[in-house]
């Protein structure tokens, strides 16, 4: 039980709020659901895996016969607690776990081997049965998951949006590599691909998290192979508009428009991998043609990236989003977030009851204030970015942890998680709700859970998707929210992990950098950077000599908006390394 809870429980009595007592979790608490979560994505692997929740069933592999006109798709994550690959979402989730792991690395930890084989030999799937082997664990989930994308972006004429059909998927409550074994029309290989559509967005999405992983894959052949394939999705996406509706799971509708924001985010990243102007120009036409008006009255989500547009937009190239109601990124997240929030500080946008899906709002306002924050040099939104994500893992009132698994402090974690493989059924006979309990070492699930802000237990209902649905989108800002508040509190360099950073210069089409420390501005914006990839610091003063702003890299490029206006003198060291560099900000 938290201190602080009981404490906010008894002013909650007299209708008073403590809205200004830090979260009550350890940065061990916070590490735990960092591993937790990442590692859901293992649990969410299609093909040939391997797929850690399948360890120890009768079916290891799954769906292996996925192809597109002789092309082999096979891998990728599921959508959600069923078999089918949606890539409205998982290209949507697939970009921000990326873009998590470029700016916030040394967030993300080395607690597992990749194929899970450290777990399965030490027959204990806790943190304890993990063991490191020198690539951090977001970087090894996001290989399997652009490892797909390579295969499905087949060509600048040819993608593949959505793998399986939700009703046909849905029949059955058995595992993915069961399911494999039956026919078509009950889930099973070969599935139906839709393909070629008239879809900008998910190409975007999977070209945008590509070029990432061209950026920050350390391997050369795999910063090569990921650009190649970054270019031809975007190159699809370019030429097509709108989003693929997919029967009833996923409608072009659901999106109101909204799909330029793929194909302008596929454009910015592509720029920011390697430095051609043409895509800077691309993006900018897509730039453009985001419905920022309509995405400013609804919460980041797989239907409305708007607000990650108007973050990366500003943060890259200076431009501001164009909503009536604001005039840059920071006014564009308040109105979203800040300006609503409980009387605890957590935000509540487009939150309820079950089928609102109400931990996307805390969640998603976290991982765009981190974002935020990072990019501009800001730390105004630390309290808010931890107070909300330290309530979705049970830091609020009812003790009510949204992450299955997640029970410290006395949390609830969810005993009815809405997964086909979480409880490892081979049973077709069995329906959900038949008395299903998932193996001992599944307990550590680390899915989040849709939620219901309203109901003070759990629902208790394997079947009741509203409430016990998961899915790879509802994760991936948690994950994100989490990897920027340890990049803050307890940050891991490469040297500590033993891993290596990637070289830039390595990176097809893109020129070597020279030696030595760099500043480069663009309307505002700043990044700094030193070749030699050592640690180095920066130092903002204002002509009174007076530290206006601090920031540390442990090698890697950063950015940010100068804090005060006015001239302004900027220290970069690194060693014995010093530029003073000049700027005006007015």
């Amino acid at each position: 039980m938290f201190i602080r809870k009981s404490f906010m429980a008894g002013l909650a009595l007299f209708g008073l709020a403590a809205t200004n007592a830090p979260a009550a979790l350890s940065d061990d608490d916070f590490v735990e659901a960092a591993w937790m979560t990442t590692r859901f994505y293992g649990a969410q692997r299609s093909g040939e895996g391997p797929n850690w929740l399948a360890q120890g069933t009768n079916y290891t592999t799954s769906f292996l016969k996925d192809s597109y006109q002789g092309h082999d798709v096979s891998g990728g994550w599921f959508d959600c607690g069923d078999h089918a690959m949606f890539g409205q979402t998982q290209g949507f989730a697939a970009y921000m776990l990326a873009l998590a792991y470029a700016e916030f690395t040394e967030g993300f930890y080395d607690l597992y081997t990749g194929d899970y084989s450290d777990y399965l030999a030490a027959n204990d799937y806790s943190r304890a049965g993990g063991k490191p082997n020198k690539v951090r664990d977001l970087l090894e989930e996001l290989r399997y998951e652009a490892d797909f994308w390579t295969k499905a972006a087949i060509s600048e004429t040819s993608f593949v949006m959505v793998k399986g059909n939700g009703d046909y998927d849905h029949k059955k409550w058995v595992t993915p590599g069961k399911m494999s074994t039956f026919g078509t029309e009950d889930g099973g290989d070969p599935r139906p691909m839709q393909a070629d559509t008239q879809d900008g967005f998910t190409p975007g999405m999977a070209s945008a998290m590509l070029a990432v992983m061209a950026r920050m894959d350390p391997d050369a052949a795999n910063q090569a192979k990921y650009l190649d394939a970054a270019k031809r999705a975007f190159a699809y996406a370019k030429t097509h508009k709108g989003v693929t509706t997919s029967g009833s799971y996923y409608s072009e509708g659901w999106w109101d428009g909204r799909w330029a924001d793929g194909p302008f985010l596929a454009a910015l990243e592509l720029y920011r991998t390697t430095q051609d102007e043409t895509y800077k120009t691309a993006a900018k036409t897509f730039f453009d043609q985001i419905k920022f008006e309509s995405g400013s009255y609804s919460r980041l989500n797989y239907a409305n990236a708007v607000p990650l547009s108007a973050v990366m937009g500003e943060a890259v190239f200076g431009w501001a989003p164009t909503a009536n109601n604001a005039k840059d990124a920071k006014t564009f997240l308040d109105g979203l977030y800040k300006n609503q929030v409980s009387s605890e500080g957590i935000f509540t946008k487009d939150t309820g009851g079950g089928g609102s899906f109400s931990v996307r709002t805390p969640s998603g306002g976290a991982f765009l204030y981190g974002l935020y924050s990072k990019l501009s040099g800001t730390s105004d939104y630390e309290e808010l970015i931890e107070k909300n994500v330290a309530y979705l893992l049970g830091d609020n009132a009812n003790s009510k942890s949204y992450v299955a698994g997640f029970d410290r402090n006395g949390a609830k974690a969810p005993p009815a998680v809405h997964h086909r493989g979480y409880y490892a059924n081979e049973d077709e006979s069995k329906d959900p709700d038949s008395g299903l309990q998932p193996p001992a070492k599944n307990k550590y699930f680390g899915a989040m859970i849709a939620g219901s802000f309203q109901n003070p237990g759990h629902n208790t209902k394997v079947s009741d998707w509203a409430e016990n649905e998961v899915c790879v989108d509802i994760n991936a800002p948690m994950v994100g929210a989490l990897g920027y508040i340890l990049s803050k509190k307890a940050p891991k360099t490469d040297a500590e992990i033993g891993t290596t950073a990637p070289d830039p210069s390595a990176i097809s089409g893109k020129a070597a950098l020279q030696s030595g420390l760099k500043m480069v501005g663009s309307n505002g914006v700043y990044t700094i950077s030193n070749a030699q990839r050592k640690p180095f610091k920066v130092e903002v003063f204002d002509l009174n000599g007076v530290m206006v702003q601090k920031l540390q890299s442990e090698g890697r490029a950063i950015s940010f908006q100068p804090k005060a206006k006015g001239t302004l003198k900027v220290r970069i060291s690194s060693g014995s390394d010093v530029t003073v560099k000049t700027l005006n900000n007015l």
